[in-house]
């Protein structure tokens, strides 16, 4: 342990003098750290995410821990890396669990540092994340602190992850604030992700990660219980990774796919949080909204006003175009549109065809069916756990 008086602290003005279900941090020493990265074959993006690590200004990181399968091809990128704080876990599966939370269940209880953190193996964290995060925790004595990630590389798709407003899904925090039970998911504040994650030791053993959930949200039904139980949480701006985005429309199509599936056993989970309650209304009043818009639409060419319908879509669509401009803040901005239109589609069709499977909503389930049965045919053919090709399209 050493000294804290070089940090400098980032947390607002309110972050100061809270306790976390009295789980405490000493606020002049300088914590032990251990960093937990669930990996599988990812060989391509592990190694620039360890040598970020290694290389944190933080004198007190105690270990990174990678946790992979027996065999992983993974392995080989880090063969070469001589530094005795780098541990390598080899992993069998275990039936009836899922990947990667589980392997970050393993790490984090083999882990033995005061403070524990997570990092996914595709992102690269910025030098002082380390310094800064282990701040803010001591600021507010505990808890979870977090943050977003930015696009590592510059191309089309990795700045229109990070532009797009009308399907946004990687987490942006322009503002710090507190994650809460009563805004969860609300008014645009994205729940926190396990790839960005700072937290006291005593959090997790209260709370842990539930290593039987599937893929897709297992980072939000984790939060959701941190709140839940009184935790304090911290989303923090400026706390960022460098991550490597999916770089085609069929990457992002296939992660949208998985993400509708984990959102649906969330609402079925956690039917009275803020966040299903906003999910499971745009699953039934939007696909209805766009039934309402074309046969609106339909009508008025049967009618006679054709014109006025075309004076009328192109305004909206001129405000839209400029709305997307002006917020990502260049003219690029008006290819965005298309493609997260594509996708948020994708995403309210497939999550409303699953709640109305499960029960969850009353709207037939052949309004969600053919969209997503015909969205799936073009997609790759990949398994997805609890959810196949199949399955989606009924």
């Amino acid at each position: 342990m050493g000294s804290v008086d070089t940090l400098q602290s980032i947390a607002p003005d309110n972050a100061s003098g809270l306790s976390d279900k009295g789980l405490l941090l000493e606020s002049q020493l300088l914590p032990d750290v251990s960093v937990v990265i669930p990996v599988k074959n990812s060989q391509r993006t592990i190694r620039a995410t360890v040598v970020a690590l290694l290389a944190q200004d933080y004198p007190a990181l105690a270990e990174v821990i990678v946790v992979g399968d027996v065999g992983d091809q993974t392995w080989q990128a880090l063969a070469d890396i001589d530094d005795p704080r780098l541990v390598l876990i080899e992993h069998e599966e275990v039936h009836g669990k899922r990947e990667p939370a589980t392997k970050r269940d393993v790490g984090l209880r083999k882990a033995r540092g005061q403070v524990l953190a997570l990092a996914d193996s595709d992102i690269n964290m910025d030098r002082d994340w380390l310094s800064r995060g282990v701040t803010l925790l001591a600021d507010q004595r505990g808890g979870v602190v977090c943050g977003g990630m930015r696009a590592v590389e510059n191309s089309f798709w990795s700045r229109f992850v990070d532009g797009n407003t009308l399907a946004a899904k990687t987490p942006r925090v322009p503002k710090s604030y507190r994650v809460t039970v009563r805004n969860f998911g609300k008014h645009g504040r994205k729940p926190p992700i396990a790839a960005n994650v700072l937290m006291e030791r005593g959090v997790y053993a209260d709370c842990p990660m539930d290593d039987k959930w599937g893929y897709g949200y297992e980072d939000y039904e984790w939060f959701w219980r941190l709140a839940s139980t009184g935790h304090r949480i911290l989303y923090a701006a400026g706390l960022e990774g460098a991550h490597h985005h999916r770089q085609s429309f069929r990457a992002l199509a296939w992660e949208y796919l998985v993400s509708a599936n984990g959102c649906a056993n969330f609402v079925r989970a956690y039917p009275d949080s803020p966040l299903a309650r906003k999910r499971r209304r745009q699953a039934v009043l939007l696909p209805l909204a766009a039934t309402a818009a074309v046969a609106g639409a339909a009508a008025a060419v049967v009618s006679g006003y054709g014109v006025l319908l075309l004076v009328v879509a192109s305004v909206t669509a001129t405000w839209v175009l400029s709305r997307e401009v002006a917020l990502a803040r260049r003219l690029e901005a008006m290819a965005y549109v298309l493609p997260a239109l594509a996708l948020g589609s994708l995403f309210v069709f497939s999550l409303g065809w699953r709640l109305a499977a499960s029960g969850r909503v009353t709207v037939p389930r052949r309004i969600w069916a053919w969209p997503v049965r015909r969205l799936a045919c073009n997609l790759p053919a990949a398994a997805l756990p609890r959810l196949t090709v199949c399955e989606m399209a009924g």
